[in-house]
């Protein structure tokens, strides 16, 4: 017995070992279609989440979640700070650009249909991932404190509130009152902070657990060539470290360019201020607009709902073992339809919000 237990015990301290360590990741494999241009997606998403919670804490530095101060200390840290406009500017287009990205991944993903078995849950615990982001999103714009930040999280509780059953209270929840002041924005600063970061790193621990057990789904044209073991150590790890050095410089150059918008500072009394939605918003913001009264419920929870109980349902729904584009004509003519409804809302969105003439009010004589 005595002997039994010290061959473990070495064992175990030999792989806790720095040799036993990069023993253990040189012996890491992963198939060699990993690094086509077609699965480049899922590392640059990664990418730019591991630039948001660098560029984050770096803001979180200099940040007082406080009304007023808040404002200053973005102010200041943007404007005065070395390399402060350059991180907070990455912040603001990483975030911009990881949406498109994870659209994308969530497209190609359903083009090839790898949500089939034996990959179901690689494909809902993706799906989740996404879920999770606009909520960072959201938690996030109030923290700047200025006239945008302010007056977008009023309307977005308003919306909320407009949520039968339960909207009151999770608007309530949010706001800690009827109005967004310094109890809302201590509790969005930590939820943008400290819960969803944490959320999404389990949530993403889960995604690579499921994607190490199920494996990288198979191409579309089978071949052996292509499906040759390569390490995981040092390979794909150089690959991943040159994509984050090149995705940072693209990043940086952009916002040397176009810095991030910082408004005027937040005014609860100025209501004539009318927040314009973000891009990503702009369908979903128009189905808002669309139902009103009694009907609002369709627009604020059952469109937007169905669509996200759809994405997570896709495998259990299509269950065929067809992988083929052309053999799934109902199914991408389905989605090809709410892609194109989606787009139209956000189309007249746009015009509305964007490029409709204002007409000044009429001066009686």
């Amino acid at each position: 017995m005595k002997e039994a237990w010290n061959q473990w015990r070495g064992r175990i301290l030999e792989e806790l070992a720095l040799e036993g360590i990069v023993a253990r990741l040189r012996a890491w494999q992963a198939p060699s279609d990993v690094l086509t241009w077609t699965r480049f997606l899922g590392s640059l998403a990664l990418v730019l989440v591991l630039l948001l919670f660098a560029s984050g804490v770096f803001m979180a530095f200099y940040y007082t979640p406080t009304p007023g101060a808040g404002y200053d200390s973005v102010q200041y840290a943007q404007y005065h700070v070395i390399f402060g406009d350059v991180v907070r500017g990455t912040h603001h287009y990483a975030w911009n650009l990881l949406l498109v990205v994870l659209g994308l991944h969530l497209a190609r993903n359903f083009l090839v249909a790898s949500y089939k078995a034996p990959r179901q849950f690689v494909w809902v615990s993706g799906v989740v991932i996404a879920h999770v982001m606009p909520f960072l999103i959201i938690t996030g714009d109030l923290l700047p404190w200025d006239q945008k930040a302010y007056w977008t999280t009023q309307v977005r509780t308003s919306i909320i509130a407009s949520v039968p059953i339960v909207g009151d209270f999770l608007a309530q929840l949010l706001r800690g009152g009827p109005r967004v002041g310094v109890v809302a924005l201590t509790r969005f600063y930590a939820l943008h902070l400290l819960v969803l970061p944490g959320l999404l790193v389990f949530l993403l621990a889960v995604h690579f657990h499921f994607l190490w057990n199920r494996g990288l789904s198979e191409p579309m044209r089978k071949s052996r060539a292509i499906r040759q073991p390569i390490p995981m150590f040092p390979t794909l790890l150089r690959r991943f470290l040159l994509l984050f050095i090149l995705s940072t410089v693209v990043l940086g150059l952009v916002t040397q360019q176009w810095p991030a918008p910082l408004g005027d500072p937040a005014d609860p009394t100025d209501s004539t201020f009318i927040p314009k939605p973000e891009w990503w918003v702009l369908s979903l913001n128009q189905l808002v607009t669309m139902f009103t009264g009694p009907f609002s419920v369709i627009g604020t929870v059952l469109v937007p709902g169905g669509l996200a109980g759809l994405l997570v349902a896709l495998p259990f729904i299509d269950r065929s073992p067809e992988r083929s584009p052309t053999l799934r004509s109902k199914t991408l003519l389905v989605a090809a339809v709410i892609l194109l409804v989606l787009a139209a809302l956000s189309a007249v969105g746009y015009y509305e919000h964007f490029m409709k003439p204002v007409i000044p009010p009429r001066i009686g004589r």
